[in-house]
């Protein structure tokens, strides 16, 4: 089976939705089905660089196909623009190349069947007006996946998750230390604004002025 798996924004984004794709993506291939990602844009590398650089930043053993709606790299992209041109161009282009089903992360109007949106969360502050409009184009997928059973909560009322599935990880991308040779560090997950990456790097700060004065 030929899949894709759609990413609504940038495909260079570093935050957990990627990392979803790529491990995602291995995993399928790893199964035998021939995958493929499509997204709506990128920026800081060159295209025809991206599945390249897609593998080594995400740690996969092979590279995957990667295709974008926009043809130039930039961070603009109003929700506006993103959205029309999947409403414009997103089904013609996984049609062109020949996918038997799409997986979406990050719901958009795509005139494509079959298709499952993955719903990441966190839904934020949405008025109710946004609330019907996702419900309405969650409404025109075959079927919801949530990643959580947070996210299914989260949900409630604009989609229905027909099954919980949790985020990939690959083990063998990290070697733990014995205790005693391990030493103070900051995990951050994700650099979206709403994950306060400046708490992180203050945290980097203390523990490096802890460390000098030691």
């Amino acid at each position: 089976m030929k899949i894709a798996i759609v990413r609504r924004g940038h495909i260079t984004l570093l935050d957990g939705v990627n990392r979803f794709c790529a491990l995602l993506a291995e995993g399928l291939k790893k199964l035998g089905h021939d995958v493929f990602i499509a997204s709506w844009g990128y920026y800081g590398v060159d295209r025809k660089e991206l599945p390249k650089w897609f593998a080594n930043i995400h740690g996969l053993d092979e590279e995957v196909p990667i295709y974008t709606i926009s043809e130039e790299p930039g961070h603009g992209g109003t929700w506006a623009k993103v959205l029309s041109d999947w409403w414009l161009k997103g089904g013609s282009l996984l049609r062109r190349l020949g996918a038997d089903v799409a997986v979406v992360n990050g719901v958009v109007p795509l005139r494509f069947r079959p298709k499952v949106a993955v719903a990441h969360g966190p839904l934020g502050l949405v008025s109710k007006a946004q609330r019907t409009a996702l419900k309405i184009l969650y409404g025109t997928y075959d079927r919801v996946v949530c990643v959580s059973k947070a996210s299914e909560e989260e949900y409630r009322g604009v989609a229905r998750c027909d099954e919980i599935i949790p985020l990939p990880f690959k083990p063998g991308l990290y070697t733990p230390k014995p205790m005693n040779a391990r030493s103070n560090v900051v995990v951050h997950v994700g650099t979206a604004p709403r994950k306060n990456p400046q708490v992180s790097v203050e945290a980097v700060r203390i523990l490096r002025e802890r460390e000098d004065s030691t």
